[in-house]
């Protein structure tokens, strides 16, 4: 399977329920390689996993999704999304309950732990994270904590539900 593969579906899928940019997709297709690596024992893709400047990134996504910059990626009617099988649609759908409302800063720290497989790569030196990197890794039993970004914002919004509209039109 292609990493392009499970960012079309994930685009198809969850583009209109969460605010989707290319780094946030590159980071969620890595967190789905963390998911299948912890349940299968298998890497999901065999996909380069670049030690990007900020955290993972996949270069044949980045490239793929790179015209829409840090705006939203939205589904065209060109790409062809190719059914991915029941346990690879069902390990997405996990990936996507656990990490996809969070921003792509949550997902950055997530990713940036110093002992998490980005961090280990970047310091040995490496261009690109192995599949030996995240098995040995803390991403393997990674928690998204309670205190990120989305959890705030979306604490601010239920205590007070018109501020972010009023900030929306200021």
């Amino acid at each position: 399977m292609l990493a392009s593969d499970v960012a079309r579906h994930i685009v198809a899928h969850y583009g209109d329920a969460w605010f989707l940019t290319n780094l946030k997709l590159n980071l969620l297709v890595y967190w789905c390689q963390v998911g299948a690596l912890r349940d299968a024992g298998a890497p999901l893709f065999a996909d380069e996993i670049a030690v990007g400047e900020c955290g993972p990134v996949i270069p044949a996504i980045w490239a793929e999704y790179e015209a829409f910059g840090s705006r939203m990626i939205r589904l065209r009617d060109e790409w062809q999304v190719k059914a991915l099988g029941e346990n690879t649609e069902s390990l997405v759908a996990s990936v996507m309950r656990e990490f996809g409302w969070l921003t792509a800063a949550d997902l950055l720290n997530l990713s940036n732990h110093p002992d998490g497989a980005w961090n280990a790569a970047r310091e040995q030196g490496y261009e690109s994270i192995s599949v030996s990197h995240i098995a040995g890794s803390a991403d393997m039993r990674r928690e998204v904590s309670e205190r990120t970004l989305a959890a705030c914002v979306d604490g601010v919004e239920r205590k007070y539900p018109n501020a972010l509209r009023l900030l929306e039109h200021s």
